[in-house]
């Protein structure tokens, strides 16, 4: 984290940050009379103290000061400002007055680190909402929990909230994470988004000091997400150990649905399935036509599982597995000309597909998905992302819920 902190005050950026900015920053850290760094002399003096303080080994640095710069830097980049400005534009806030965009100020004011330090100090309401969405779509791979009913309604209010708020904190404080957890719900149609902030596990990283090391104590802000949607059911957690998603499942159950156990099931993670592909064989392939925007889906890595069955104790046994990967996207056809029939004894354990969208330009983008039954579908999250579940959900590779109903419903 201080190394990464030091990076982001770089020369460059020290030699045209607006001085303003930094004098604010400061004077979060530092009584009057005690900041490191005098901002009434000219700028060039100003600028020389601030390359000094910072070019400083890290343990003679502010504490509060690391923190501030560690999260500017998460939205210090280009996907950062647009974030903000998104944010900016959603909460009717105007983040430069016209009289600060008339001004002479060179054109590095508004660059991506700039405006994120900008906003941090002057519109913090502008810059927790766009940490937060940028949250949202950090996770790749995020566990997925479907209750027993559709249309199970949350109770999304403040006691609500602050009842989740309090379950998650005593799971974060068993697993070391220490006291602090923000927790900031947000409402989109049918989908409830919450995104929880919390510290990292206390890291020492060792450091130079003149000439002597030192080991120095570092908490880091790491964020969690809960995505429900109520007409499935289904919630999604990203940024939380695996050992505890289950625990927060409950959590957002008891509190927010007001159902204990509803994620609970043996089928809750019985979400995602290869049986369509294996039933077809090599031969398979996506069907996207219901999709204009979609030109091409490619299943470019596929892995198959071998098992044996074991006489003495009558069940299969997991014996090896081989993986085909075709960026033309023949990966199953390969698993065939290897001789693998899938099938009993062979069977498809996962597979990685990528899907090009048209987005009007030259080249499409692409989102590369990687599908792994019982519960995994890993990707990064864009603006496809429904696009991507109704994919997977048209070709057959989610489990049918209403089938397990009413095989238990039989029973």
């Amino acid at each position: 984290m201080g190394s990464d902190v030091q990076k982001f005050t770089s020369k460059r950026f020290l030699a045209n940050i607006d001085l303003d900015l930094m004098r604010a920053l400061f004077a979060r850290h530092f009584a009057d009379g005690d900041s490191p760094v005098a901002f009434d002399g000219n700028s060039a003096g100003v600028r020389a103290a601030l390359t000094e303080y910072f070019h400083a080994p890290v343990t003679d640095w502010s504490e509060g000061m690391i923190a501030d710069l560690h999260r500017v830097k998460e939205l210090g980049k280009e996907s950062g400002l647009q974030l903000i400005l998104g944010e900016a534009r959603r909460q009717g806030i105007v983040l430069y007055s016209d009289a600060e965009r008339a001004d002479d100020a060179p054109p590095t004011k508004y660059e991506a680190k700039h405006v994120a330090l900008y906003t941090y100090l002057n519109h913090p309401s502008v810059f927790e909402a766009a940490a937060d969405f940028q949250a949202l779509r950090a996770p790749t791979a995020m566990a997925e929990f479907r209750g027993p009913d559709r249309d199970a309604d949350a109770d999304l209010t403040e006691e609500t909230t602050d009842a989740l708020k309090s379950a998650i904190r005593r799971l974060l404080a068993e697993d070391l994470h220490g006291d602090f957890c923000r927790i900031t719900p947000y409402e989109n149609d049918d989908e409830i988004s919450v995104v929880v902030s919390h510290g990292a596990p206390i890291k020492t990283m060792p450091v130079v000091a003149g000439d002597r090391e030192e080991v120095i104590p570092i908490q880091a802000m790491k964020y969690a997400t809960l995505r429900y949607s109520a007409s499935e059911g289904l919630l999604r957690i990203g940024g939380v150990a695996k050992a505890r998603q289950s625990d927060v499942a409950e959590a957002f159950a008891t509190h927010i649905l007001g159902r204990p156990g509803f994620f609970a099931g043996n089928d809750a993670r019985d979400i995602y399935t290869l049986d369509a592909i294996a039933e077809v064989g090599s031969d398979f392939t996506f069907d996207h036509g219901f999709d204009e925007r979609i030109r091409e889906v490619r299943i470019v890595a596929a892995t198959a599982l071998l098992y044996e069955r074991n006489e003495d104790e009558q069940l299969f046994k997991f014996v090896r597995s081989l993986e085909s990967k075709d960026a033309s996207g023949s990966a199953l056809q390969h698993l065939r000309s290897a001789g693998v029939p899938l099938g009993r004894a062979w069977r498809l354990g996962e597979i990685t597909f990528r899907v090009f969208f048209d987005v009007g330009a030259k080249r499409p983008a692409q989102v590369t998905v990687r599908l792994k039954p019982p519960g995994t579908l890993a990707f990064r999250r864009t603006r496809f992302e429904k696009a991507i579940h109704t994919l997977v959900a048209r070709n057959g590779l989610e489990v049918d819920r209403d089938a397990f109903v009413l095989v238990e419903a039989a029973e």
